[in-house]
């Protein structure tokens, strides 16, 4: 039987509800979602006083849960402007109909301190599947309480990251684990793009292939055999958003194994690469706010990374630190 082909992603330029839902058969189902997520955004900014209806705040959070745990687990849920929505995203969840997910996202509140916890459940997150279908059976059931108005948006910025890479590391971690030599993870990688009909570069392939055993060697906590691959991700694949939380995930790693002189030159290393960029790109920028809370926490273990990031990025606050808020389902008894 022949694939069904995939369908384009839609951009979100200004369109209302409607004629966002109206794309159903045309576009991609999570790009819809996307959509609606930045107008009610958008409205919220320029209409502040048309108050934010029940079902668009379930929208919100639980398009802010899928993300972010998708990205950078649990934790970077916790870590991120996301925790606004901690307080809701369970019964949130459970409007949609997503029991499974929801039962794990409480226990991921109730262990939200708990970083090794917090992995276990990252795992079990990836391996269900019910966010997105019923996230759209519940928008279009509810599409009068969802209104987006029709606005005037200026052209989006260029987008930025690498596809491949995206798509190349998650057919890794869904993958059952390779031998962790580069032949084999590289090899593993080629077979993932044939039969997802990726079409990757050498490079690209290269790119994977090292970010994955980087992050393989970092979560085994082997901080020897993560320098053999941290060049060349670097290098290959830091466009890609979770290799940029495992750089700073390995910089914490480095701290707490007091080898503090290495963390400085790591942490400096990116953060240059990203002066060197577009600053002004919300890319880039969120990257560098993702990497003031390390300055932040561990300022006098990194002096010349902090040194360098004022003097380069002074018009973003290292007065206040943006780390996890610990949030609880329940009452302790």
């Amino acid at each position: 039987m022949p694939r069904k082909p995939k369908l384009p992603w839609l951009d979100y330029a200004g369109q209302a509800t409607a004629e966002i839902l109206a794309c159903r058969n045309t576009h991609a189902a999570p790009s819809l979602l996307c959509a609606l997520e930045q107008a009610i955004q958008l409205r919220q900014s320029r209409m502040p006083d048309i108050p934010t209806t029940p079902e668009e705040r379930t929208l919100l959070a639980v398009l802010a849960l899928e993300r972010e745990v998708n990205n950078g687990g649990y934790s970077q849920f916790f870590l991120n402007s996301s925790r606004q929505y901690a307080p809701i995203v369970v019964s949130a969840l459970e409007a949609i109909g997503c029991d499974a997910t929801a039962a794990l996202t409480r226990q991921a509140i109730d262990a939200a301190s708990d970083p090794d916890a917090l992995d276990a459940l990252d795992q079990q997150f990836y391996a269900i599947y019910e966010i997105q279908p019923k996230l759209f059976a519940f928008v279009e059931a509810h599409q009068q309480a969802i209104a987006a108005p029709k606005m005037e948006v200026a052209p989006p910025p260029a987008k930025r990251g690498n596809l491949n890479l995206i798509k190349l590391g998650t057919g890794l971690d869904f993958a059952p684990q390779p031998e962790l030599t580069f032949d084999a993870v590289r090899k593993l990688a080629a077979e993932i793009a044939v039969s997802n009909e990726i079409q990757p570069t050498g490079a690209e392939l290269d790119g994977a292939a090292y970010k994955f055993l980087f992050g393989c060697f970092l979560k085994a906590g082997d901080l020897e055999r993560c320098e053999q691959f941290a060049a060349p991700a670097f290098e290959l694949a830091r466009e890609d958003t979770s290799h940029c939380v495992m750089q700073r995930d390995w910089v914490e790693k480095l701290i707490a194994a007091s080898n503090c002189a290495r963390a400085d030159e790591v942490t400096l290393q990116y953060l240059d690469y990203l002066s060197r960029d577009d600053t002004s790109h919300p890319f880039i920028r969120n990257r560098i706010k993702f990497w003031a809370d390390p300055l932040r926490k561990h300022g006098d273990q990194l002096p010349r990374s902090l040194e360098f990031f004022r003097t380069r990025f002074p018009d973003i606050s290292l007065a206040e630190s943006q780390g996890p808020v610990i949030f609880r389902s329940k009452p302790k008894d």
